[in-house]
């Protein structure tokens, strides 16, 4: 196992909270997935509005465990307020703006409970919120200088593309109606394109530096075949629910495989 591994989920999860909480303020979700015979149909209001609470409560969680891989990076996690004394700092700064996404969720999610209904400008602030930390978390790693593999342009896009890609998967899997909305189905595909192009560019950059690139470039071609899959799905070949759920595991998959690689060029 990599020594970074709580880096890893810590990333890879919050990440996706953020990814998905970000393209959600673009293209809103209901409260869960329709059936088999979703697609353009979806799920019923009256039901989806009941469960409103449901997508900020997931990104809660998600980003709750994630901040559990976070404080198992420290030697000692009872430090972790010590930690925060420095602002310059990449974990800190990746602290106070998961804080702030945090308590944006949480208002979200109160809302959505009591309202069954989503708050659109209360979304659009959670997601430039989740935004910035998701380019905070790619600058942690772009500003350190002990692994030349990590300092390069390309990790910025890595973060930035792969966690978009993910959250925008991981949407039409919460919600099949999405797929019905062209506009939808054809961003999510290339953000998708875009995360393995991604992945490629970091892969030629871990080459170029004498670094092992396997698993980043093993990771674009699974991400591909889940913009493949997006594709398909909006052609309504295959039904919502599955195609849906296939894309977002093969982008979840392709990323998080492509992060470890990542994360392994500490260990040379």
């Amino acid at each position: 196992m990599i020594s970074e591994f709580p880096l890893f989920v810590f990333t890879t999860l919050a990440g996706l909270a953020a990814g998905a909480y970000a393209v959600s303020a673009v293209f809103p979700v209901q409260g869960g997935a329709a059936g088999e015979g979703g697609g353009a149909a979806g799920a019923s209001g009256e039901g989806a509005r009941k469960r409103a609470w449901l997508f900020p409560l997931v990104c809660l969680v998600l980003l709750g465990l994630g901040l559990i891989g976070c404080l198992f990076h420290l030697a000692r996690p009872a430090m972790f307020l010590n930690a925060l004394a420095n602002p310059t700092a990449g974990i800190a700064q990746e602290a106070y703006l998961s804080i702030v996404f945090g308590v944006l969720l949480v208002a979200d999610l109160i809302v959505a409970w009591r309202k069954g209904a989503v708050l659109r400008p209360l979304r659009i602030v959670g997601a430039v919120a989740a935004v910035a930390l998701v380019l905070v978390m790619g600058n942690a790693y772009l500003a350190s200088a002990g692994v030349p593999a990590w300092t390069s342009w390309q990790t910025i896009l890595l973060y930035l593309f792969g966690d978009l890609a993910m959250g925008a998967a991981l949407l039409a899997a919460f919600d099949n109606a999405l797929l019905g909305r062209s506009g939808y189905a054809v961003a999510s595909a290339v953000l998708s394109v875009l995360a393995a192009l991604s992945c490629a560019l970091e892969a030629a950059h871990f080459a170029g530096v004498g670094a092992d690139m396997v698993l980043l470039a093993a990771g674009a071609v699974i991400v591909a075949v889940g913009a493949a899959l997006q594709f398909v799905a909006k052609s309504g070949k295959m039904p919502a629910k599955t195609a849906a759920w296939a894309a977002f595991a093969c982008v979840f998959i392709g990323v998080a495989i492509a992060r470890y690689g990542f994360y392994a060029a500490c260990m040379l």
